[in-house]
């Protein structure tokens, strides 16, 4: 496999060449959706499926997708059971210590404080959980705000605790989990690993460490009861690995697809959080255009196999106008498309493009 069929490939994997999946595909192709910006992960649902905004919140009520911790301590939106597939494959991992600040023995008190109640009530505003907290003890009135997140993430890693992504509730309800008890740490690792390499393949053992966020200690004997599972595939003297060979016209046919296509996501697109090397998807000069200093994920635009700019979006009086930064040649129609694909899903206008002097970014192509 070349990297033009590498790139080509790992976008088909993702779900991305097509925009009328089911709406469960963007979830579980991936094992979920990075979410710290709902919208963000929302507007990659849509740009998938076509969903309109109201059939994605019933989405959300009927399958009872949560928005909580996961992969690599972030945010994300999964269903109940990709949530219990990744936190009990995660069990073993511990938050670093630089999150406790020295209050390691006050959250750990409040979090089994919390854990109770949940267990007894169901659900817990976030105004009655810091009430609660403050009722049973003193320092929490006078605690660094930081510590709420050390005490939900900790009850998050131990599968006691996850948010909902609608707003039906108080914003910030917590819930205790109806998936059950976690599954045995190194059974959960072997379904992730399948689950990764069937959405992301093909990958490596330290792409799958880099986007889990699991110790390459807990996931090399999970790793090597999958490893007679998997196909490998050689890219420029690398080994990387699939769950199933890729037939010749097949893969034709999508890097075709892909060569003749311009296509957008959202911001934090799991291309660019999915694998630990970065340069099969764009040269270091393009990353720097795409990876801000404070760990944003802008959106890119892909065009012709390679990422050929930035895009950015303001609503303003009922109107959506787009921004966008381009190094190289991309089709203005089907970028057209795909921004306006975007407007239906905010139920406002489509106000069209301003395009940026890109004049000084020609070096990058």
């Amino acid at each position: 496999m070349n990297q033009a069929e590498l790139f080509a490939y790992r976008l088909y994997q993702q779900g991305l060449l097509t925009t009328s999946a089911e709406l469960a595909a963007p979830f579980t192709n991936i094992v979920g959706l990075q979410a710290q910006n709902q919208r963000e992960a929302e507007l990659n649902v849509a740009l998938q499926t076509g969903v309109t905004r109201e059939q994605l919140y019933q989405f959300y009520r009927e399958q009872g997708i949560v928005r909580t911790w996961a992969q690599r301590w972030t945010i994300h939106l999964l269903t109940p059971a990709d949530w219990r597939l990744v936190i009990s494959a995660r069990q073993n991992e511990r938050l670093p210590k630089a999150y406790f600040q020295g209050f390691a023995p006050q959250v750990m008190a409040a979090v089994s404080k919390v854990a109770q109640v949940l267990q007894e009530t169901g659900q817990l505003t976030r105004a009655d959980y810091a009430a609660y907290l403050q009722e049973n003890f003193d320092w929490y009135a006078s605690r660094p705000h930081y510590l709420d997140y050390a005490i939900l993430q900790v009850l998050t890693a131990r599968g006691q605790v996850w948010l909902k992504p609608t707003t039906d509730e108080a914003p910030g309800t917590l819930f205790a989990p109806v998936e059950g008890h976690l599954l045995a740490q190194q059974l959960a690792t072997e379904e992730l690993i399948r689950r990764y390499l069937q959405g992301f393949g093909p990958a490596t053992i330290q792409d799958f460490v880099k986007w889990s966020g699991i110790k390459i200690t807990n996931v090399r004997p999970a790793w090597q009861q999958v490893a007679p599972e998997m196909v490998p595939v050689t890219v420029d003297g690398t080994q990387l690995w699939l769950l199933e060979e890729v037939p010749a016209g097949k893969l034709a046919a999508i890097v075709d697809q892909v060569a003749h296509l311009t296509l957008i996501t959202a911001g934090f697109s799991s291309l660019m959080t999915g694998y630990r090397d970065k340069a099969w998807f764009a040269p270091e000069k393009v990353r720097q255009q795409l990876w801000t200093k404070n760990g944003l994920l802008r959106a890119p635009i892909m065009a012709n196999g390679t990422v050929v700019g930035r895009w950015s979006c303001q609503v303003v009086r009922q109107q959506v106008q787009f921004q966008v930064t381009c190094w190289g040649a991309y089709d203005h129609n089907q970028l057209d498309e795909d921004f306006d694909r975007v407007a239906r899903f905010l139920q406002v206008d489509y106000g069209g493009y301003t395009l940026t002097d890109a004049a000084k970014l020609k070096s990058l192509t």
